[in-house]
């Protein structure tokens, strides 16, 4: 059985186990997606290398350490790369729920001073431009479906594969960059802000450091294993704290 304590108290942080799972397991398989009827996979050496691309362009664009990073949209890999991403340049991720209302999503992205938001579609960049002038540290928007996205003309609107160009140039100039940042992380540090219910008034949000949250992985896979012949199907919303721990951890 595997020592699920011990791997955390090797890797305390999400860049970290995600490297060592890349490193241990490169070319197994490491997620799955349904596109127009068909499954495709990326292997764990797939997962590194977008995190990594993710990570080295929002350095390119000045983005690094107690930055906000907005994500919206559906579950999809792009979703957990971006994430992942933002804690391997000591950034904080803010998951959205991806129905959440206009003024809802101006309050949560104002009050963390978001300077770059992931958006998967043109669903989702739709809601983040009609916010207009209401966000005004917000940048930067990155979006992974290009779709309907050629009538848009707003400088902050970035392909998602643009950005990952931004970070492989920083790559082949910096070889072991992405190396030296994820060896910055700290487990201690806070990675997450997690939206609370709202139930009296507005959501506060939550900062969870990643060492909590996987410490807490590393609990529950000790009573119910999951191993390498397990597959997990992801249907409730990330920005949900138990989707983290079921998806990410």
């Amino acid at each position: 059985m595997m020592d699920y304590a011990g791997r955390v108290r090797q890797a305390d942080t999400y860049p970290k186990l995600l490297r060592l799972n890349a490193r241990e397991h490169g070319q197994e398989i490491a997620l799955r997606e349904k596109d127009l009827g068909l499954w495709r996979t990326f292997t764990w050496a797939d997962y590194q290398a977008r995190v990594r691309d993710f990570a080295l362009g929002m350095v390119a664009l000045g983005l690094g350490k107690d930055d906000v990073i907005g994500i919206i949209g559906d579950n999809r890999p792009d979703w957990v790369a971006a994430e992942i991403a933002t804690h391997a340049i000591r950034a904080f991720s803010l998951g959205l729920y991806r129905d959440v209302l206009d003024d809802e999503a101006a309050y949560l992205l104002n009050y963390g001073e978001a300077r770059l938001v992931f958006a998967e579609d043109e669903e989702q960049v739709d809601k983040l431009l009609n916010l207009a002038d209401r966000v005004p540290a917000l940048k930067h928007i990155v979006y992974s479906d290009p779709r309907g996205m050629r009538k848009y003309d707003d400088p902050r609107l970035m392909p998602a594969d643009k950005l990952a160009e931004l970070g492989r140039n920083r790559a082949a100039r910096e070889p072991d960059l992405y190396d030296r940042m994820v060896d910055a992380t700290q487990g201690d540090d806070v990675a997450i802000l997690c939206t609370t219910s709202g139930t009296t008034s507005h959501p506060k949000l939550a900062m969870l450091s990643a060492a909590r949250v996987l410490k807490h992985c590393a609990t529950y896979l000790a009573f119910d294993p999951k191993g390498p012949e397990d597959e997990y199907v992801s249907v409730l919303p990330l920005p949900w704290i138990m989707e983290q721990v079921y998806v990410l951890g």
